[in-house]
């Protein structure tokens, strides 16, 4: 087979010669929608979805039929040049020679090795051999699928403990042009099981920490600290970790991935299509809220799941976890507006920042007083219940804060300014930067919502001020929680 060039190096214009020469005809029409949503050779190697190869061909099912097989085909063809050194007969001698021969370094201590070049996939257990035999799709098989992962392992570990991406990917190539009919349905064809080797490597790892190779890098990479999954105190959370959740009817962990694998790759473009990112976010809900639960950093689950690096995605986050008919915001906005006059007449000189507020009102024009009202209600509040706002709000000047729990670094010093909406702010949770908020309003709605989202306990220091916003504001009642007291009730 002639040389030919790997799909992911393809431009957008080569990718459209490309499929020309395949026998689609492209109008400019088509050509056009190539062009303005940047499809190249990436793009479509990451894996494009139905729904967007039947945007890029609307109207023709026999063209989303033909792009798809050419897809497939074009990176079969790929595979095989890639591997197109294996001989077409193995003998004895050679097989030798691609086992791993055992040496050691100048110390004494196993060496770092690579996989050879050619890659010969190992036999597996009788019973699953039979299958792939048998020709039968026992990759969907979850005991089936990890003895064949187990394999591949134990054979890469022969050579080391921390391949690289091309040898998982090497890996992974090889099996499904040995056994084609263990290809992923969607993508490149091998991404799955390219994920699963990861997977075991890094789990089969964690408890080898007297291992030379493993403690060298453990030590490079900085892994010597507790992780902040393990240091956070259990009665940090709202709820038990050992809480179940049931996945969604038809998924596992390789329908998760693959749906985790699309919503990264459009909440990276410039304008993600919010209904499949929407989509994406519900289809993996409950696998999202076991890993929380089981304690998941919250930068790890940020970097998962990056649509929780919005406001409106958080909203939504809490939506699923409290339905109700109203979306969660629009809830927080109408509630604390009922309770809002009451609220500013019981802070009324209990704060320094009542002075801020009397300054900024005197400031500002007509239209801009109920913002204003609303933002100055949110920051007096705990005052009410004798507790402070600057355990929920710090200014730049103060520095990083030193909590686990939701907070909002205003990007100003001025808190006349915030009360006006004149500044940005940041949210953050356990010190790490969650989203940028352009009021301070919107910050503060997004803080709290992380509660939620995060399963975060209330703090001591603040937890009457957001008990009250939980049950009589946004009228959420969660298991264990005791009613508000009757005077609360009655004065606001």
């Amino acid at each position: 087979m002639s040389a030919t060039a790997p799909l992911s190096s393809l431009s957008t214009d080569e990718l459209i010669q490309k499929i020309t020469l395949a026998g689609i005809q492209i109008n400019e029409e088509e050509a056009r929608k190539f062009r303005e949503n940047d499809v190249d050779g990436e793009t479509v190697d990451c894996g494009l979805t139905e729904s967007m190869v039947g945007y890029l061909f609307d109207g023709s099912f026999k063209k989303q039929i033909k792009f798809q097989q050419f897809v497939r085909q074009y990176k079969e063809a790929e595979t095989i040049i890639t591997l197109q050194q294996v001989p077409l007969e193995v003998n004895e001698e050679s097989t030798t020679q691609l086992q791993p021969q055992p040496f050691t370094s100048p110390n004494h201590e196993p060496a770092h090795k690579r996989l050879p070049a050619v890659v010969i996939i190992p036999a597996f257990p009788k019973d699953v051999q039979m299958t792939l035999n048998a020709q039968e799709t026992c990759h969907i098989v979850p005991k089936l699928r990890n003895k064949i992962i187990r394999v591949l392992y134990e054979m890469m570990a022969e050579y080391t403990l921390y391949p690289t991406n091309a040898e998982y990917v090497q890996v992974s190539k090889a099996l499904i042009v040995k056994y084609p009919f263990l290809r992923d349905v969607a993508g490149n064809g091998y991404h799955t099981w390219h994920m699963s080797l990861k997977r075991k490597f890094k789990a089969e790892r964690a408890p080898l920490v007297s291992d030379n190779e493993v403690k060298r890098l453990k030590d490079k990479f900085g892994h010597t600290k507790q992780s902040k999954a393990t240091s956070v105190p259990a009665s940090l959370g709202r709820k038990p970790a050992n809480q179940t959740f049931e996945l969604c009817v038809g998924e596992d962990s390789t329908s998760v991935e693959a749906h985790v694998n699309v919503l990264q790759s459009e909440c990276r473009k410039t304008h993600p299509n919010i209904l499949t990112v929407k989509d994406r976010m519900a289809r993996t809900f409950s696998w999202r809220r076991r890993e929380i639960m089981e304690g998941v950093p919250v930068e790890d689950v940020l970097n998962k799941y990056p649509y929780l690096r919005i406001p409106a995605g958080v909203f939504d986050e809490v939506d699923r976890i409290h339905p109700s008919t109203h979306g969660f915001c629009h809830r927080f906005r109408e509630g604390f507006a009922t309770v809002l006059p009451n609220v500013l007449k019981l802070a009324e000189g209990k704060s320094l920042l009542a002075k801020q507020y009397t300054d900024a009102r005197q400031d500002a024009l007509a239209d801009d007083l109920p913002g204003i009202d609303f933002r100055a209600g949110l920051i007096l509040l705990p005052s009410i219940f004798r507790e402070k706002i600057e355990h929920c709000i710090i200014t730049v000047r103060e520095g990083d804060p030193a909590t686990l729990h939701p907070t909002i670094q205003l990007t100003d010093n001025d808190w006349k300014m915030a009360i006006t909406a004149r500044g940005l702010s940041v949210v953050k949770v356990d010190g790490v930067d969650v989203c940028q908020c352009a009021s301070l309003d919107e910050a503060f709605i997004t803080a709290f919502s992380m509660y939620f989202v995060f399963n975060i306990a209330y703090p001591p220091h603040l937890r009457s001020t957001l008990a009250f916003l939980q049950r009589r504001v946004v009228g959420i009642v969660e298991e264990g929680d005791k009613p508000l007291p009757v005077t609360v009730l009655r004065v606001i």
